[in-house]
């Protein structure tokens, strides 16, 4: 997984930034920089006009992430090499949450 990581600057690179490529790419940065403690708690969906939406479970995990965004989008910016993603959005959606599990 590290050295897929290591590529995604690259891959954006040769996709010309595709809308699409820059999704996938900052979803597969959102599962790395988040780590196996927020796996469980938070998952990407989608990225769209530079903001990721996050489906999280409660307004506990809401808010507990928040106050993380800024650190969160630096280190997601840092692993694509360029600035794509400029904001995250916390979507509280259990259900969304269950069926992504399963």
């Amino acid at each position: 997984m590290e050295a897929l990581i290591k590529t995604l600057p690259a891959v954006l690179r040769a996709s010309g930034n595709a809308p699409e490529v820059a999704e996938a790419a900052a979803i597969a940065a959102w599962k790395h920089a988040a780590g196996a403690n927020l796996k469980d708690h938070a998952l990407p969906l989608s990225l769209h006009d530079r903001t990721l939406k996050v489906a999280v479970r409660d307004v506990i995990w809401q808010k507990q992430l928040h106050s993380m965004r800024g650190q969160m989008i630096f280190r997601l910016n840092n692993l694509l090499g360029q600035p794509i993603v400029g904001a995250i959005e916390f979507i509280i959606d259990p259900n969304l949450y269950a069926d992504k599990r399963s």
